[in-house]
């Protein structure tokens, strides 16, 4: 019974410390904020778990699957940022040493920090459970209450889904190269086809779809619904389809669907994902180096070694014996070196890139430069505005993760100086890598779109300031910048699109909202570094 209960205490502790933070509480407002935005009332410009310009009544079976969908992919998303700090907080604290000290094997320490991700996520799953029967209420399209109809789905298609995410959080911070800024993009690449993979079961027949390769739990649901659809002799072959979409409510079909019969043999088959989250736990125990410093490769040192291996602490022969001359600190007053200090902050920024990274990044600038207009601006000016995201999530943050703020905090002007310089080396960067965009949109007279790249260009670094210093960190910035990228340029809605490549976008009003997002952004980002000069 020790490792069971190793396992308990190990779980136990991380899930307290997570949820006993203020910033949890923030995560579970922001939960509930969306669980009321995720029901839209009929009317609104947009609607969810739409098939082809149809949606069901709010009932407790359409609820319900509507809040499992939601937990079982986007939530998939957002859970992955939000769990994804377990091990890598133990490397920070360096708990992990005492941790490390004891006879806690990998596999069980990896075990603790899944089932710790897995009950963290379950916290958000009840409050969504709490929230359907309040949202089915609040809508008032049905308010006949059906609690296994609307609570079934919520946990039999989310906590499965949770379960594997939580364990391929894990598993990124086992691998050394995927704990930081890499692992967060990257995964973004890995959710969004599994997203597509269990949208996709929207649009395919019954016979393409399988319990078992359906990682959401879609599959039943959407082929229940399609079959009413079909029945009744509505036409779905046109229309808006997917989790959101831009759609006007009035414009939406709604009919009565009175959900599927959750089973055992559903609830088996869910189990299985659950197993395959326990396998992925255990397979990340295998290259985590159990805090071991020998098994870390260090690059870069520069201390001075003796010749038995030991740093030496005596000085270099002849150095106390040497005549020291000092520089007289002139009387006048000197120069402003904004200019000097901005190229630092901007070489810092472009220091340290692999060498495929400055490839793709030569790539896709001249590919912004040399391919056909219409296919640059919908589609590679997107890549070329994302590749940079770990140059910008830096902004604002790095003194802290460097630990030379104490320095830099000291400096002259601080804010009027230092923090001018890093916006507009971030600034820099978006030209950098979308000037090419705008160079050809302006010459082939398109002011609008040249005057969302404007405002796209300001926003980006604005954002990236104002989160760094307020997270002290890059992750924040990464999740926000993705999930709006996501939504905005790649799904193409137009609130959400800061660079213009939809037409709602090119109107004056949407980039004039952005730049003035932006100066609320830097006005942040000023109290933010206030904030860091006092702590």
């Amino acid at each position: 019974m020790r490792a069971p209960r190793a396992l308990y205490h190990l779980m136990r502790a991380d899930f307290l410390e997570r949820v006993r933070s203020g910033g949890f509480l923030l995560v579970l407002a922001i939960t509930v904020f969306a669980a009321y935005v995720f029901v839209p009332p009929y009317g609104s410009p947009y609607a969810t778990l739409v098939l082809g310009g149809h949606r069901g009544y709010y009932n407790s079976p359409w609820v319900g699957t509507l809040y499992g969908v939601v937990a079982s992919t986007l939530l998939g998303l957002v859970g992955f940022y939000l769990v994804k700090n377990a091990v890598t907080r133990d490397y920070q604290t360096r708990v992990g040493q005492i941790i490390a000290t004891t006879r806690t094997p990998k596999y069980l320490y990896m075990l603790g920090k899944w089932a710790s991700n897995v009950a963290v996520l379950a916290l958000i799953l009840g409050v969504l459970t709490v929230m359907a029967p309040t949202m089915q209420l609040v809508r008032a399209e049905d308010s006949n209450i059906d609690l296994w109809a609307l609570v079934a789905p919520i946990w039999f298609l989310g906590l499965p889904s949770l379960s594997v995410i939580s364990a391929i959080a894990v598993l990124f911070e086992s691998v050394p190269f995927l704990r930081g800024g890499l692992g967060n993009v990257a995964y973004f690449f890995v959710w969004g086809p599994g997203l597509l993979a269990s949208e996709g079961s929207l649009l395919v027949a019954r016979a393409s779809v399988s319990a078992r390769n359906d990682f959401g739990g879609l599959s039943r649901s959407i082929v229940s619904i399609r079959e009413l659809l079909a029945a009744s002799g509505m036409d779905i072959s046109h229309g808006g389809r997917g989790v959101i979409v831009p759609l006007s409510g009035t414009n939406v079909v709604r009919f009565t669907w009175s959900g599927i019969d959750w089973t055992a043999g559903i609830f088996l088959e869910r189990l299985e994902w659950i197993g395959a989250a326990i396998a992925i736990a255990l397979i990340a125990s295998l290259p985590f180096d159990r805090f071991d410093p020998a098994r870390r490769r260090l690059r870069g040192q520069s201390l001075a070694t003796s010749p038995g291996g030991q740093t030496s602490d005596r000085p270099a022969a002849g150095v106390g014996d040497a005549l020291v001359q000092l520089t007289p600190i002139p009387d006048s007053r000197p120069r402003s070196r904004w200019v000097a200090l901005y190229a630092a902050e901007l070489r810092l920024m472009l220091k340290g890139r692999k060498w495929l990274w400055n490839v793709v990044a030569v790539g896709l600038v001249v590919a912004t430069l040399t391919v056909p207009l219409d296919i640059t601006h919908r589609y590679l000016f997107l890549a070329a505005w994302l590749w940079p995201i770990l140059l910008w999530s830096a902004m604002g943050n790095r003194e802290r993760q460097h630990e030379t703020h104490q320095i830099v905090f000291s400096v002259a002007h601080p804010l009027r100086r230092q923090l001018s310089a890093i916006w507009m080396a971030g600034f820099s960067v978006a030209v950098l890598f979308g000037g090419g965009v705008a160079i050809r949109l302006v010459a082939a007279g398109r002011w609008g779109p040249s005057f969302a790249w404007v405002a796209g260009a300001v926003f980006i670094p604005s954002l990236a300031l104002a989160l760094g210093t307020w997270s002290n960190g890059s992750r924040l910035f990464e999740i926000t910048y993705m999930i709006w990228w996501y939504l905005g340029p790649v799904s193409r809605i137009p609130a959400w699109d800061f660079t213009g490549v939809t037409a709602e976008a090119n109107t004056a009003a949407t980039p004039a909202v952005y730049l003035a997002v932006s100066v609320v952004l830097l006005g942040m980002a000023v109290i933010g570094r206030r904030r860091q000069l006092q702590v």
